[in-house]
């Protein structure tokens, strides 16, 4: 989902053309299910305005961005989610991510899990995989989230750079990843 109701640097009430921010699913139940809209682009395509037309500053005119946009929580707490992994990664902080279609993310700090436990620590250069194959390998999601506040930017659409952002969401359980 986006929303920039969500505290952070994300949080954008309003957009910059006065259209009050909403919760709007962007895939729910592994289908696309909506988009991101500033007024030009909602007429165009005849759907409803999500509050996501935003500008650097006044220099420039607002396009669509995101504010805040995370997976929603699941249901479950972090051991619950690990107890059955005989053998995995948890990735506790990470140096840098980027993604469109296939993502990257370079972990800062990740530990083995065994038997359902964390364990030592492990070096891990890049995980990286297809962003829509991924999104349907989430087994399960914690009721635990937290949004990461990208003060410094974290949009830089259009020569508009940086923009402030939010991203982030619940522990993820993922059947298989690609680990480097």
């Amino acid at each position: 989902v986006d929303n920039g109701n969500q505290p952070g640097s994300g949080f954008v009430p309003f957009d910059d053309e006065g259209t009050k921010a909403e919760e709007t699913y962007l895939i729910k139940n592994g289908i696309l299910s909506g988009r991101l809209h500033s007024s030009v682009t909602a007429a165009s395509l005849g759907e409803s305005l999500t509050g996501n037309a935003r500008a650097i500053n006044f220099e420039y005119e607002p396009i669509v961005r995101m504010t805040s946009t995370y997976i929603k929580p699941g249901t479950k707490s972090f051991e619950e989610i690990i107890k059955d992994i005989d053998k995995g990664v948890y990735i506790e902080s990470f140096n840098h991510g980027s993604g469109m279609s296939t993502f990257t993310i370079a972990p800062k700090t990740a530990f083995m899990i065994r038997d359902g436990n964390i364990a030592e620590p492990v070096k891990i250069s890049v995980v990286t995989g297809n962003v829509f194959e991924t999104l349907n390998l989430i087994e399960d999601a914690t009721e635990e989230y937290r949004l990461r506040s990208m003060i410094g930017g974290g949009c830089g659409k259009m020569e508009q750079f940086p923009l402030s952002v939010s991203f982030g969401g619940p522990f993820v359980k993922i059947k298989t990843m690609n680990v480097q």
